[in-house]
């Protein structure tokens, strides 16, 4: 569990740099960046609230740094790599409640509806 929270709410900070410096490419990849990192937040309260209301307080792990590279192509790459670090934390023991399945699959949908918008629009 604290591996993948403490990669989510790492994610949320690099959505927004990448959203304050995203290469010209439209309108489009700068919104769907702040769709994501507004959203992110919610989600991962819904999963790490109650997951500390049954097992208490978790600790958070160490996350990489900000990556400044703002290209299209370096966003959709950081997305496509937190999409299978989720699909791979999910699997965990410790994760194997259906509230929190459902949880992640939110986030699994969030994260494919930001690689669309990254992508096509």
């Amino acid at each position: 569990m604290t591996d993948l929270v403490s990669m989510l709410l790492h994610s949320r900070t690099q959505a927004h740099v990448f959203h304050l410096r995203v290469t010209p490419k439209g309108l489009a990849p700068h919104l769907a960046l702040q769709e994501y990192y507004e959203a992110i937040t919610n989600i991962v309260d819904g999963i790490v609230e109650p997951y500390q209301g049954m097992v208490g307080i978790i600790e958070f792990k160490p996350v990489k740094g900000i990556d400044n590279d703002a290209s299209i192509e370096n966003i959709i790459s950081y997305f496509e790599d937190l999409v299978d670090f989720v699909k791979a934390s999910r699997k965990s023991e410790e994760l194997n409640h259906s509230w929190i399945q459902n949880e992640i699959d939110n986030i699994e949908k969030l994260l494919y509806t930001t690689l669309y918008k990254l992508k096509n629009l």
